[in-house]
C-alpha cells in the first residue's frame, strides 16, 4: 500500500468487481495522463473479485507512489466500497472512474484547471460507446439526471459531511441531490473527456429498473424537489 500525498488536488476512486478484462485499458488511460508526474492520487478498491482483478491491478499500480489499493475481505457492494475509499481520500476533490470505463489523456488536466477555481461540482461531456457505436453526451443545462456516477468532481469533506453514498438504486443522483441542496457552484467542462462503456445488461438499459429507481427518488424527495435539478426526459 502506498501513501497518498495531500498536496495533490484530485483523487480518482476506482471500485472494481470482476472487470479484469477492462482494467488494463482503464488504468493505463489514467497513468498516461498529460503531464502525469503523480499530480493526482488513485484509490483502487477491489470488491472481492473472482477473476484476479486485484492481482492484475497490483501488477499495474503497486509501484506508483500516488496509489492506494484496498482489498475487501468480502463483497460489500458498490456504495459501501465507495464510502470505504472516501474515508481515506486526502485530497480536496475526488472523481469516480468505473473500472470498465476509460478517460481522455487530458482528463485530469482540464479538471484540475477548473477545480483550482474552487467550484462545488465539475463534470465533463462523455462518449457512450459499445463495440459498434458511440454517442457524445453533452449537458450544458447542468441537468443532474443527465450525469452519471463517474466523471464528476466533488469536494471530499462536503460529501463526507452529508454521509457519503446511500444504498439507493441511483446512488449518484441521491448524492447529487443532497450535495447540491443548497446554493452550489456547478461547472461543465465542454470537452469529451470520459468514455462510458455501455453493456447490454446495464441497469440503465432496463426500463423496469429505471422506473423503480425514479419512483424510489420521488418517494424520498417528491417530484417538485427533483424538478429543481433537471429531468430524466431532457
Amino acid at each position: 500500500m502506498s501513501f497518498l500525498r495531500p498536496k495533490n488536488l484530485i483523487t480518482i476512486i476506482i471500485c472494481c468487481f470482476n472487470h479484469k478484462k477492462f482494467l488494463k485499458e482503464c488504468l493505463n488511460s489514467l497513468l498516461k495522463q498529460r503531464n502525469y508526474k503523480n499530480k493526482f492520487d488513485i484509490i483502487f478498491v477491489d470488491d472481492k473479485s473472482q477473476d484476479n482483478s486485484l492481482k492484475f491491478a497490483k501488477k499495474i499500480l503497486s509501484n506508483k507512489k500516488n496509489c492506494n489499493i484496498i482489498s475487501n475481505k468480502k463483497n460489500i457492494g458498490l456504495t459501501r466500497s465507495c464510502n470505504k475509499a472516501l474515508k481515506v481520500v486526502k485530497t480536496k476533490y475526488f472523481i469516480r472512474v468505473d473500472s470498465d470505463d476509460l478517460v481522455s489523456k487530458n482528463f485530469v488536466y482540464y479538471f484540475e484547471r477548473e477545480l483550482k477555481k474552487n467550484p462545488d461540482l465539475v463534470y465533463c461531456n462523455r462518449i457512450e460507446f459499445t463495440k459498434n457505436s458511440k454517442k457524445i453526451i453533452k449537458n450544458k443545462k447542468k441537468n443532474i439526471f443527465k450525469m452519471i456516477s463517474c466523471g464528476v468532481a466533488m469536494k471530499t469533506k462536503k460529501v463526507l459531511k452529508i454521509g457519503g453514498y446511500n444504498s439507493l438504486k441511483w446512488e449518484e443522483y441521491d448524492l447529487y441531490l443532497r450535495y447540491l441542496k443548497f446554493n452550489s457552484k456547478i461547472k461543465n467542462i465542454n470537452k469529451n473527456l470520459y468514455f462510458y462503456r455501455k453493456h447490454k445488461k446495464s441497469m440503465s438499459s432496463n426500463k423496469v429498473w429505471l422506473k423503480e429507481a425514479w419512483e424510489e427518488l420521488n418517494k424520498k424527495y417528491t417530484i417538485k424537489f427533483l424538478n429543481k435539478f433537471g429531468s430524466l426526459k431532457s
